[in-house]
């Protein structure tokens, strides 16, 4: 990755992370997925993706959002970055019930797989929110990024 490249990448992720993070507290997340919400032509490129998805969990290990975890804000970003890429991503937030309480994730997903999650937490969660709800197929896509 060239240096130029590198540093456009640190800076648009950050000004998201912290876009994201001012107007989820300002609006309704509904809303915000609608501003979120831009569609582009462009061909995805997996590796670009995968440093979008790195710089943002990077900016938020600096800034934590939550004690108890990044991924609403995490998920807001990369599905900025995703659809902006022309990726057909969906926004999921669910619940679980976890000793008496509520817990709360939230990821995405692509063509009804997860999409830049690291890890199967997701699939404990019933899911609450789905944004937006009929997915655009991306089987025409040359390359799919999990």
């Amino acid at each position: 990755m060239s240096l130029v490249r590198k540093y456009r990448i640190i800076v648009a992720t950050g000004v998201v992370v912290v876009g994201v993070r001012i107007a989820s507290r300002l609006t309704s997340l509904r809303r915000l997925l609608g501003w979120l919400l831009c569609e582009h032509s462009a061909d995805p490129d997996e590796q670009v993706m995968k440093d979008v998805a790195y710089f943002v969990d990077r900016w938020l290990a600096l800034f934590p959002y939550n004690p108890r975890g990044n991924c609403f804000p995490r998920a807001l970003a990369l599905f900025f970055f995703a659809r902006r890429a022309g990726l057909p991503v969906q926004f999921k937030c669910g619940v679980l019930k976890l000793n008496q309480q509520l817990e709360g994730h939230a990821w995405l997903v692509l063509d009804g797989h997860v999409f830049l999650e690291s890890s199967s937490y997701w699939q404990s969660f019933t899911v609450t929110v789905t944004f937006p709800q009929s997915p655009v197929s991306s089987s025409t896509q040359s390359s799919r990024i999990s």
